[in-house]
């Protein structure tokens, strides 16, 4: 079975709830990885007042749900999207590079972890009976990011 977020997730339940219950129950998580996902993990600087992002707990808890064989997950398999190129580009309708247009986000990106993010994940495995002393939830955003990257995936672009 496919859990495809916008088929999956019901309007006016916990969209976290749904989610992250859906990734307990997959063999393969495929996330679309792209400069739009990155872009707001640069304002995170690892205090108690960042905000909770959603993108980096999703990415957190798939790296918890593989340390502690929690769930059925076994493996994440990253899609990196480039920014699509304009019409009136020559080579549209291709998209750009991903490493090259986002390389310099990566590296802005803290080594520290955020503990509004990291709480989220902890509270869900809590709740489900899971174990939150996992070094996922103590990662920094830079390194749990690269985690996704030096996995096996697929680069779109060309």
């Amino acid at each position: 079975a496919v859990f495809l977020d916008t088929k999956r997730l019901v309007k006016g339940e916990d969209w976290q709830e749904g989610f992250l219950g859906g990734l307990m129950r997959t063999l393969v998580a495929v996330p679309l990885v792209s400069a739009g996902m990155l872009q707001p993990m640069l304002r995170l600087q690892g205090g108690d007042d960042d905000p909770r992002d959603n993108v980096l707990v999703e990415l957190a808890f798939m790296q918890a749900l593989i340390e502690s064989g929690g769930g059925s997950l076994e493996t994440v398999y990253p899609v990196m999207v480039g920014k699509p190129r304009p019409p009136d580009d020559p080579l549209y309708p291709y998209t750009g590079n991903f490493f090259q247009e986002n390389g310099a986000i990566l590296h802005q990106l803290q080594d520290k972890p955020s503990p509004p993010s990291s709480r989220a994940v902890a509270a869900y495995l809590t709740r489900r009976g899971l174990s939150d002393d996992l070094p996922a939830l103590n990662r920094g955003v830079q390194p749990t990011v690269a985690d996704l990257f030096a996995r096996q995936g697929a680069l779109l672009w060309d």
